[in-house]
């Protein structure tokens, strides 16, 4: 018995070279990873050096075109916009990998005890998640902050809460589909429990979903922070916050386009990123994808 568990292929068992030739191959994963990769080093690299500190106003230098001195050039209050598009990637991707991280880390197990459990614990679990499902989170989101006050944990807390019904639904539909495997009915043969089944058996062969699924999560998390930021209900002054650059620069718009263009460049190009990201990863790991990779 314990041969044959052995002996039974994963469904995420690849071959690692074939993979990594359809990475170099894929354009949306090529593009997707360019795109994130940038977010993450400006993001990070914000944690230990900007051109200049965004909490000093300069009004002297305000509305500087760029050059050497300013790359990009700064905002009506002088500050250098290169160093608040980092410091904004730093908040995206904190607000964005927490949030995810909170709808995983609840939505799964609630989403495997509804695959694993039938009856009225299945039904509390899915009726819930429709519950959620029915309002429109990034309203939701907004009603919660309003509650609560605006500030970067309560958006967290608020994007977090709608991606739990999320990675729910997404790793009940993995396990269900799993359900009548061989691998599966023998492990049960062989006495294991339905927890030490589900983490050898259900969690690795459901991962690939879940690291696709995440990833397109990160996209809409990112966008939602922004959004919530843009309202003022996001990250708060010092903290510079990719969606409330574009309100102070809305009213600047006529004469000072790009305060406005360069944070939404930003907003869109890690919107698309991550969104091409999970398209080809979900090309590349998922063995019931049989499109050509692009």
């Amino acid at each position: 018995m314990n041969q044959e568990l052995q002996s039974y292929p994963s469904l995420s068992t690849y071959d690692e070279v074939s993979i990594w030739k359809k990475a170099l191959h894929s354009r949306s994963f090529l593009v997707g990873a360019l795109f994130a990769i940038a977010i993450l080093v400006a993001g990070i690299g914000s944690i230990f050096w900007t051109p200049y500190a965004i909490d000093t106003l300069n009004v002297a230098n305000r509305l500087k075109p760029a050059s050497s001195d300013y790359w990009l050039g700064t905002d009506q209050y002088g500050r250098d916009i290169f160093s608040m598009l980092m410091v904004g990637a730093r908040t995206s991707i904190i607000v964005a990998l927490i949030a995810v991280g909170i709808g995983m880390l609840i939505g799964v197990p609630l989403g495997l005890i509804g695959a694993a459990r039938k009856g009225v614990l299945e039904e509390l679990v899915m009726r819930t998640n429709d519950l959620i499902f029915s309002f429109p989170a990034l309203l939701s989101a907004v009603l919660i902050t309003s509650i609560f006050g605006p500030g970067t944990i309560n958006a967290v807390i608020a994007i977090g809460i709608f991606n739990i019904p999320v990675f729910a639904r997404v790793a009940r539909g993995g396990a269900l589909s799993l359900s009548g495997r061989e691998f599966l009915l023998a492990a049960r043969l062989s006495g294991k429990g339905s927890l030490l089944i589900t983490l050898e058996h259900v969690i690795p062969n459901i991962a690939n979903l879940l690291i696709v699924q995440a990833t397109i999560q990160l996209s809409l998390a990112i966008l939602s922070e922004a959004g919530l930021s843009y309202l003022g209900l996001g990250a708060q002054p010092p903290m510079a916050s990719w969606g409330r650059m574009l309100f102070e620069a809305q009213t600047m718009v006529a004469f000072a386009p790009q305060l406005a263009l360069y944070p939404g460049l930003a907003i869109i190009l890690s919107v698309l990123g991550f969104n091409l990201l999970g398209d080809g990863l979900r090309d590349l790991l998922d063995p019931k994808m049989r499109r050509r990779v692009a």
